[in-house]
């Protein structure tokens, strides 16, 4: 099952302590890219608590000896007992597929070739190298991501999305392969915080710092496959796929990542159409 995820609010997803660099905090890359990701086990976190909440409410919190929550997401072994088990979801990191940017002709999603590809895709043809593909009007021969002014020439071309999310995300530009990392790493959110000393109430000295996230309107491609042989008999593939739905809602109302209750996290999530 192929998911789309559009972020509401910013999403940072901390890659651990702090770094040298532009910023303090930087969150989570894919080590060949440079990419920004969402590892999969943060989404499995996330939607393992929404769901055990979401069962609380339908007053179907356990099934046998387990809750229900350990028999579709898996569990370790522990004190009580050696036994383990993996879970029936299997969820794997998300990815940009669009990266939102601000232009002179009006914010626009950036993509590339290969990221296309990678979510099955396809394109008629490929942008040339430093120029790039479009598919809205513009009234000039070149446009601007942010620092970059590159040629641009129109093409018909969609997404496929549906809903609130295709309206948004309906002003597409497909840059180079080799571009695509610089124009999204240039372009991500980028905070400064200060910790409060709780006696003073005051900015605590020393405690500035800096942290990144993907921002707001950025859209992920998640892959989440359902190992439906596995599947207890209470608990038949469609029922679990539809307690997955009900627990990525979740993400939209409640937050994924870190610093969710600094206005960050919210995703909304679309599942794609077979």
């Amino acid at each position: 099952m192929k998911y789309y995820a559009l972020t509401l609010d910013p999403l940072h997803i901390g890659a651990g302590g702090y770094r040298l660099g532009r910023v303090d905090n930087t969150i989570v890359r894919d080590a060949g890219s440079g990419l920004p990701k969402v590892p999969g086990s943060s989404l499995a976190g996330a939607a393992r608590c929404y769901a055990g909440w979401a069962l609380k409410d339908a007053g179907q919190e356990s099934s046998g000896g387990r809750s229900t929550v350990d028999t579709i997401f898996g569990y370790a072994a522990d004190e009580s007992g050696k036994e383990s088990r993996i879970g029936l979801l299997h969820f794997y990191d998300g990815r940009i597929l669009a990266f939102p940017v601000r232009s002179m002709a009006g914010p626009v999603w950036v993509t590339c070739p290969s990221v296309l590809a990678m979510n099955g895709i396809a394109l008629d043809r490929e942008p040339e190298n430093e120029k790039l593909l479009i598919n809205f009007r513009l009234d000039a021969e070149k446009l601007n991501l942010g620092w970059l002014y590159l040629p641009a020439e129109k093409i018909e071309f969609s997404l496929g999305l549906k809903g609130d999310t295709g309206r948004l995300v309906n002003r597409i530009a497909i840059a180079p392969d080799w571009l695509f990392t610089e124009i999204v790493n240039s372009n991500l959110e980028v905070r400064t915080s200060v910790s409060i000393d709780p006696e003073t109430g005051a900015a605590k000295q020393g405690a500035l710092f800096t942290y990144e996230a993907i921002p707001a309107a950025a859209l992920l491609a998640f892959d989440i496959e359902l190992d439906e042989h596995r599947c207890p008999a209470e608990w038949p593939a469609g029922k679990v796929a539809e307690l997955l739905d009900r627990a990525l809602a979740g993400c939209e109302a409640l937050g994924l990542g870190g610093m969710t209750t600094r206005g960050f996290g919210r995703v909304r999530f679309e599942k794609k159409e077979a």
